[in-house]
């Protein structure tokens, strides 16, 4: 997995930032699209063209601000489809991207036929060989749905970690001294340094807003004392009640974070258990991310490479975006090769 990272990402350092060094760049969608060639690379052994991460990026994007978004506002789109455009785009994209998912599946079985070694662990294989799909149809769903996960959140993960490094060089110079002695990138993504940088980077900037759930008992709970003075001062949550849990709330709380708007990874050494409870980037418990061992493998892999490496301006900083993911548009960065050292 870390090794397909390594790769992918040799490939657009040798693509984008070293043939063209000093060029403006629009990190969040750079890194959407480094992490859309790794999950499909890593989980389904599929490397896509340049046209197919344009494409498939595009029709992701209109189909699920349809679904999870409009639709979601406003339930009555759903039976508009005949006469309102951009549902029947949107509705086009959902098919645009279950023929990508075929050429993924029938990409996988020809190298199959033609006596190709397979990894014994990658997804496609476990995928291909289960019994628990009644039909293709139901395989090429599930390939979907597990793309249009892992890609963007990801990739939105490592252009904010990125930003914030940008504007704290100190720390960037702390990491560049603690991996002096370290040979490879390897040891660099494995440092302590670096998984706290990423562990800072997703607290301070959580990849989605937020997550329903349904409880499943009766909650008994408390006021806290940062609780208005109007609140309860204990409630019941009812069992079966639609709760929304809102993870920026949570991860930038003085509550639970000293100096919660600081991007500080210090204080992810010998963190508080309170602290660490706090944190769920991806989640916590039966639905808590499946993906999230391979989104950090790729996070800790790219930023400590990018951050060892080159130093990064920010040309403009554009505006938030909450979208799929929370994410800033407009955004330019600058990379620019530093003397180093390192290797």
């Amino acid at each position: 997995m870390k090794a397909i990272c390594c790769e992918k990402l040799e490939e657009w350092i040798c693509s984008t930032l070293d043939s063209k060094p000093g060029t403006s760049l629009d990190m969040f969608n750079e890194m959407q699209q480094l992490s859309l060639r790794i999950v499909c690379k890593v989980t389904f052994e599929y490397d896509l063209s340049d046209e197919e991460v344009d494409a498939f990026i595009k029709d992701n994007k209109t189909y699920l601000h349809e679904v999870a978004c409009k639709q979601r506002m406003h339930t009555w789109r759903k039976w508009c489809k005949s006469f309102l455009p951009s549902v029947r785009r949107a509705y086009q994209a959902s098919e645009n991207t279950a023929l990508f998912a075929r050429r993924v599946l029938a990409s996988y079985r020809e190298k199959v036929k033609s006596g190709v070694e397979s990894s014994d662990d990658t997804l496609i294989k476990l995928l291909e060989n289960s019994g628990a799909f009644a039909t293709e149809a139901e395989k090429i769903a599930e390939i979907t749905g597990l793309i249009s996960a892992a890609y963007h959140t990801t990739g939105h993960g490592i252009a904010w970690t990125l930003l914030e490094l940008a504007k704290n060089p100190k720390i960037v110079e702390d990491y560049r001294d603690k991996i002096k002695s370290m040979p490879n990138v390897d040891d660099w993504a494995n440092s302590d340094c670096i998984q706290n940088i990423v562990r800072e980077g997703l607290r301070k900037h959580s990849l989605i807003s937020h997550v329903l759930r349904v409880v499943d008992r009766d909650i008994h709970t408390k006021s806290t004392e940062m609780s208005t003075k109007k609140a309860s001062a204990d409630f019941i949550i009812p069992k079966g009640s639609t709760v929304v849990v809102c993870f920026p709330s949570i991860q930038c709380s003085p509550e639970y974070y000293k100096n919660p708007d600081t991007f500080d990874p210090s204080r992810w050494v010998n963190p508080s258990k309170e602290t660490m409870d706090a944190f769920m980037p991806f989640s916590l418990g039966r639905r808590t991310c499946i993906g999230q061992r391979l989104a950090y493998s790729n996070m800790h892999t790219v930023i400590a490479r990018l951050a060892a490496e080159y130093n990064w301006e920010i040309e403009v900083e554009g505006n938030v975006c909450v979208g799929l993911s929370i994410h800033q548009k407009g955004t330019r960065f600058v990379a620019k090769k530093i003397d180093s050292q390192l290797n």
